[in-house]
């Protein structure tokens, strides 16, 4: 379990070194060999530590860095997908040593303990609600390159990273099948969960299930803007790295609180 942690961890690390100094350097993004090698190295050796600590539990880990891992592996793999098709800049520029970081973590502080998944219902929701919130992160990632380059262009600022990005109507566009995509997910996720919500207060579920709802509201409204209204630039970006932050207040704010703060 550790090799294989430790393995994804310097794949991970390699690969997003590959990326920045083409980047620093201002040539086109690899995407040929060595990075699609790399990059599915360390998607298997991941594959591998998910696997063998679920295997030790019993069931999946969703304690804080588990949950991390798994979301960390399902947007790793996105963008590797992505890669193999799309010129877009990569979000693995800023995921890869994310996931390294996590990993690290993962492996020196000492694991919670994590309720056992008994349902497989239960093993769906949480599944969906992380591959929700993979896909929103990388939204949050679009938007704040979006938000980055409008910023140049009224600037007359033309950096190189500028100069190696499709045009802003294919980022925004990218940027809205990712929450649509995440937004159906979204709300496959709470249906399940809802299923399994007895007591809020009892089960210590409120400030997740309040910020989640906020999020999906947030989520619903900027596609129903998009769709009727066409609304994009300033107005997808604001809404969009919201609704972001309050999914990250969910998914992981309630259990950085409730391991590393109530638990002592």
């Amino acid at each position: 379990m550790a090799l294989a942690n430790a393995l994804a961890l310097l794949l991970y690390l390699v690969s997003g070194a590959i990326l920045i100094r083409h980047i620093l350097k201002g040539i086109p993004l690899p995407r040929t060999l060595p990075l699609p090698v790399l990059t599915s190295l360390a998607l298997i050796c991941h594959a591998v530590d998910i696997y063998l600590t679920t295997t030790a539990l019993g069931h999946w880990d969703v304690s804080l860095f588990g949950t991390l891992s798994i979301a960390g592996w399902m947007m790793a793999l996105i963008v590797f997908l992505l890669s193999l098709t799309n010129t877009v800049l990569q979000p693995g520029l800023l995921i890869y040593p994310l996931i390294a970081i996590t990993l690290a973590l993962k492996m020196t502080i000492p694991e919670q303990a994590s309720f056992a998944l008994d349902d497989p219902a239960l093993e769906w929701h949480v599944l969906l609600s992380l591959a929700a919130y993979s896909l929103f992160s990388l939204a949050a990632i679009q938007a704040s390159v979006l938000a980055v380059l409008e910023w140049q262009l009224k600037q007359h600022r033309f950096s190189s990273v500028m100069r190696m990005l499709p045009p802003l109507q294919s980022i925004e566009d990218s940027l809205f099948q990712f929450i649509r995509i995440g937004f159906t997910l979204l709300t496959l996720g709470l249906a399940t969960g809802f299923l399994f919500i007895h007591d809020l207060i009892v089960q210590q579920l409120t400030h997740k299930t309040v910020f989640s709802l906020a999020a999906w509201f947030i989520f619903a409204t900027l596609l129903w803007g998009r769709s009727y209204y066409g609304w994009r630039s300033k107005v997808a970006i604001k809404w969009t790295l919201i609704g972001f932050f309050l999914l990250l207040l969910a998914y992981l704010g309630s259990k950085f609180v409730l391991e590393f703060i109530l638990s002592y």
